[in-house]
């Protein structure tokens, strides 16, 4: 990566205070012409002041969103979509101000995608995510691979369907470029988080490539919008599903109910586009929420809808 690389780097916040200024602070060492692209979504902490304070810092390599007053409460998918929106340059990384890149991660993604670029076309939607590391509020590691503690890693055959159940793409270490953006926005209401939908975007229309570096310390503290994993070890998910049935099944229609919701926005914006037999199974996963038990084992496997490991699937199996 060279010094006249341009990229954006969305950065929104909600309620971020505490973690703000040790993110933008290890962007000094990025060999690159990078720009800031940040929003407060109605923080009800110091957010916005902090923001502003760096804007006024970091002058024309910081574009604060809606930055000038209070701003309203959007949501995860609405906070996205504007500063994704408000991006200009040809590369687009995703961030979140609670965790930590590591120092190969500006330069591991990018070299990605800039070779995926070349092989594959500008024009064509691309995305690059990688493994991250977990750590807790005091950086103790949690586990040496986000992808192995959740059980999310990259299937074995991706597909639209797949990805439609579980991504393993993870927002704070991806990269993608113009194209995907092109097609991935504006996120419908239906989208559950960014990362989801544009890894659904990539693998439906164009490239999404899943690299097992660590390039992140993935912070967990209490206050995440993802759960911590219900399979997380074999014992515990035993244990809980042993102990706990109603809770379990709980935690599963949770999970579905968000892929349903999600696949049913994605098939009514793509339908035209999508292979028949992916916008079967999108179908199928949207009308979940209105099928009987039966019913919904037989959609899981007449069209494929599976997660991305066999411990997973085992407790889909039973408790969909």
């Amino acid at each position: 990566m060279h010094s006249d690389t341009q990229i954006d780097i969305v950065f929104p916040c909600y309620n971020a205070a505490q973690w703000i200024d040790h993110f933008i602070e290890d962007l000094s060492t990025l060999d690159c012409a990078w720009r800031l692209v940040a929003r407060d979504d109605g923080s009800a902490d110091a957010t916005a002041d902090v923001l502003r304070k760096w804007r006024d810092r970091l002058g024309p390599r910081m574009l604060l969103v809606d930055g000038e007053g209070p701003s309203p409460n959007l949501g995860i998918i609405g906070n996205y979509n504007k500063v994704l929106a408000a991006t200009t340059a040809p590369w687009i990384l995703t961030a979140d101000p609670d965790d930590r890149w590591l120092p190969n991660r500006v330069a591991l993604t990018l070299g990605a995608l800039r070779a995926a670029e070349a092989k594959f076309g500008e024009h064509t939607p691309i995305a690059i995510s990688t493994d991250a590391q977990v750590v807790d509020h005091e950086g103790r590691l949690v586990a040496a691979s986000y992808w192995r503690w959740t059980r999310s890693g990259p299937p074995a055959r991706s597909s639209t369907r797949r990805t439609a159940m579980e991504s393993a793409a993870l927002g704070s270490t991806m990269a993608v470029n113009r194209a995907l953006l092109a097609q991935a926005l504006p996120m419908p209401p239906g989208a559950v988080y960014q990362d989801w939908w544009m890894a659904l975007v990539a693998i439906a229309f164009g490239q999404l490539i899943l690299l097992p570096d660590i390039t992140m310390r993935y912070l967990r503290h209490g206050a995440n919008a993802t759960k911590d994993p219900f399979t997380s070890s074999l014992s515990g998910a035993l244990g809980r599903l042993v102990s706990a049935p109603t809770s379990a099944r709980q935690r599963v229609q949770h999970v579905l109910g968000q892929a349903s919701r999600q696949a049913g926005a994605f098939a009514d914006i793509h339908a035209a586009r999508l292979p028949a037999d992916e916008l079967a199974a999108l179908k199928a996963l949207a009308r979940f929420p209105q099928l009987g038990p039966l019913e919904r084992r037989l959609a899981l496997v007449r069209h494929g809808l599976w997660f991305n490991s066999s411990l997973k699937n085992i407790g889909l199996f039973l408790l969909a």
